[in-house]
């Protein structure tokens, strides 16, 4: 394939991209007042409210303490927006669309490095097409801008080890992406230290060239986090980054695996949550991080109840993680479903996506020569890390924070399965011939 031939269908993968999310954002109807109610609820007002915060005031005692618990981020992202743009939620989501399209062209160029370019043209059709990244376009949460940052890491990954004089320059680049990501999901922390880590060891480098590489990562990793360290530092007494391990292994794991139904969920989580912060009020915890080792404690007082249930809920959470569209069955997705039609053809289309994408995604892990054994378990550390965080919680949303390390490996078997159909068709044709 000629580089112009690849650049021009490049564009086009990039324009259905884009042409589908702002055509989802112009469905979604964002400046109508069924929009708010539907939509805007959860860690999706949350974000809102703490941009509108950012806006109008900056960083307040009031957003630091909220940003423990939800990293800052995003809202920091979306203030700015509502800062040139006055308060719109019609703006905000037409950033998350223009995010998700230079998500999918990095993962173009990430992917064409590491395979070629019929592989590159693939994985961006598939992250085109994908029901989850289209829809969540529509709703304001950080895994928009996260996917952008993994994809920008996964890049960069490409480039660690490799005969390229600038590693030295990469491996610092992955250090500010790595602490970037962290700043929109904490999730970040740790598995931007696991990806190394396995990228190098399945990259096979001799053991000097792994430990240089491994600890410049992490030495450059410390430096850009160090300033957001010191601040809490000055703020909270503690150098601590986040709370929200401790609040995400009460408010959803733990909640999530006591009950399949959203609005019980909700109503658990929030007895959870009342219970851990009446005994950091009596304490006299003052902020999240203060209040975090109360969140451990009762997750651990009502996982201790149940271990089964609890490990069981993890297994569950693998399968709810491809399969689950929504968080569960509630009253707000039947209103949904009932009011806005286009619902039940989104629910329809995630899963006939999803399996295909699944399938392919094991035969690439399956195939002994089409895919690197790194790209292979990086994809599989990913899945994992990412699905059992959550647990039976796991749904569409949590998924996406997989996709970008997912959709190259599932592009690669499915362009070794479209030419292996061709040859086969080819073939019978010239023998009926």
């Amino acid at each position: 394939m000629t580089n112009s031939k690849f650049w021009a269908l490049c564009g086009i993968v990039l324009l259905t991209a884009l042409l589908l999310r702002f055509g989802a954002v112009l469905a979604a109807r964002p400046w109508s007042e069924q929009y708010e109610r539907l939509y805007l609820f959860a860690d999706a007002r949350t974000y809102h409210d703490l941009a509108i915060t950012f806006r109008e005031e900056g960083i307040t005692e009031h957003f630091r303490n909220k940003t423990i618990v939800y990293a800052p981020g995003y809202p920091i992202m979306l203030g700015i927006v509502y800062k040139l743009c006055g308060v719109s939620l019609t703006a905000g989501l037409l950033t998350n669309a223009i995010i998700s399209v230079l998500t999918c062209g990095i993962i173009m160029l990430a992917v064409r490095r590491a395979f070629n370019e019929k592989v590159a043209l693939a994985s961006g059709l598939l992250f085109a097409l994908h029901p989850h990244s289209v829809r969540f376009v529509c709703m304001l949460y950080s895994e928009t801008l996260f996917m952008l940052l993994c994809s920008a890491f996964i890049l960069i990954l490409q480039y660690i080890p490799s005969q390229d004089k600038r590693w030295t320059l990469w491996l610092v680049m992955g250090g500010l992406v790595a602490t970037l990501g962290t700043f929109v999901r904490i999730s970040m922390l740790y598995f931007s230290v696991i990806s190394i880590l396995v990228w190098l060891l399945m990259r096979k480098t001799n053991k000097i060239y792994f430990i240089k590489n491994f600890v410049l990562f992490l030495l450059a990793y410390f430096i850009f986090l160090c300033p957001w360290m010191i601040h809490n530092k000055i703020h909270y007494g503690t150098f601590r980054l986040s709370a929200s391990g401790e609040y995400n292994l009460l408010a959803i794991t733990v909640a999530g695996a006591k009950t399949d139904d959203i609005d019980e969920f909700h109503r658990i989580r929030q007895e959870l949550l009342q219970t851990a912060s009446h005994r950091a009020g009596k304490s006299g915890a003052r902020n999240n991080f203060e209040r975090s080792k109360y969140f451990l404690e009762v997750a651990f007082e009502e996982i201790s109840k149940e271990p089964a249930q609890f490990t069981l809920s993890i297994f569950k959470g693998f399968y709810h993680f491809w399969f689950r569209v929504s968080q569960a069955e509630s009253s707000r997705l039947a209103e949904l479903r009932e009011s806005d039609p286009k619902t039940f053809y989104y629910v329809v289309y995630s899963y006939l996506f999803q399996t295909f994408l699944l399938l392919t995604w094991v035969a690439s892990l399956l195939a002994i020569e089409k895919v690197p054994i790194s790209w292979k378990v990086l994809s599989a550390v990913a899945f994992i890390y990412f699905a059992s965080t959550v647990g039976n919680a796991a749904y569409s949303r949590f998924f996406l924070q997989a996709l970008p390390y997912i959709v190259p490996v599932a592009a690669a078997s499915t362009v070794v399965l479209y030419e292996w159909s061709r040859r086969l068709i080819t073939e019978r044709l010239h023998r009926c011939s």
